[in-house]
């Protein structure tokens, strides 16, 4: 008694039986590829959103929990006051008003005060352009070896009402000494960048010197 598959001896059945089992072969590898980029995207959503969580600790602890990371916004380090110790910027939104004055950090407009009207109780009032609210950038000027890392830090500021959609670090000569500065730039609008004088920050229309 001939036992063969039925399709062994019809053509037509063959076939069928073969593209029924290429099909199987293309689903499993589809399958298969899924899972890996699944878990490949998994692995690195998780360390960054515990660095999200980090910094965002860092932030609450500095400047209170009403400032939340914006992290479309990258993280700029550097020497900003030139003392030789690594400083940070971080963008930050807020949830609730602002206090002009505040025993924890200092709010400073440089922008505004660029064309005279530099007090941040005053200018802190102004509307928003941007629809998802104000932006924010915070700048911790670091302290010994452990630089902004440091708890106990005694230069906080928050910088209001500068428009920008990238940041950069970048160089300024002050005092025959170079120094790290900010660029901002509103893409297609305005490059500006700030700087530290010694006292506060100032804004300066234009590239950096350096």
């Amino acid at each position: 008694m001939d036992r063969r598959p039925l399709y062994d001896s019809h053509p037509i059945l063959a076939k069928r039986a073969d593209r029924v089992r290429v099909t199987n072969m293309k689903s499993c590898f589809r399958l298969t590829v899924l899972l890996l980029l699944s878990v490949s995207a998994w692995s690195q959503a998780a360390p960054a959103a515990d660095k999200s969580a980090d910094l965002q600790a860092v932030i609450s602890a500095q400047f209170g929990p009403q400032f939340v990371l914006m992290p479309e916004f990258p993280i700029l380090t550097g020497d900003f006051n030139g003392d030789g110790v690594e400083d940070v910027l971080f963008v930050a939104s807020l949830h609730g008003g602002l206090q002009a004055e505040s025993k924890q950090f200092k709010v400073l407009d440089p922008s505004s005060s660029y064309f005279g009207l530099g007090d941040p109780k005053i200018t802190s009032q102004f509307a928003s352009k941007y629809p998802g609210g104000k932006r924010y950038l915070l700048i911790l000027h670091g302290s010994g070896k452990e630089a902004w890392h440091t708890k106990e830090l005694k230069d906080r500021f928050v910088l209001i009402n500068l428009a920008f959609d990238h940041l950069s670090v970048g160089h300024v000569m002050r005092k025959k000494k170079i120094i790290d500065d900010i660029g901002v730039e509103e893409t297609g609008i305005l490059n500006s960048f700030l700087y530290w004088n010694g006292r506060k920050y100032e804004w300066q229309p234009g590239a950096s010197e350096l």
